[in-house]
């Protein structure tokens, strides 16, 4: 699976956030990670992702969409924040 991001998400992650497009990539690749959530928004679907990052050590909740083209796959992040408390412990249950 590949990235495709949009500029305006990048930077709105970091500056509103203090989460990294790196960090993100990482949660979305973590073999652990829960999807928590799907919704349809202006005809995409989306989902919730929560997802730990190896490197920063971060928890996160990403929205992103799934994207196809050219019979390849994409994700789309939208968003990102580190997870609430609750996020975290139903993430660490997942991976005992």
């Amino acid at each position: 699976m590949e990235f495709e991001w949009d500029e305006g998400n990048i930077e709105k992650s970091l500056v509103k956030h203090n989460v990294h497009d790196w960090e993100i990539e990482e949660a979305l690749l973590d073999e652990e990670a829960l999807i928590v959530a799907r919704s349809v928004v202006d005809s995409e679907r989306r989902r919730v992702l929560l997802g730990g990052t190896s490197t920063s050590g971060r928890y996160l909740r990403v929205v992103f969409t799934v994207r196809i083209r050219d019979g390849v796959s994409y994700y789309r992040p939208i968003s990102a924040v580190e997870m609430a408390d609750h996020e975290k412990r139903r993430y660490q249950r997942r991976r005992r």
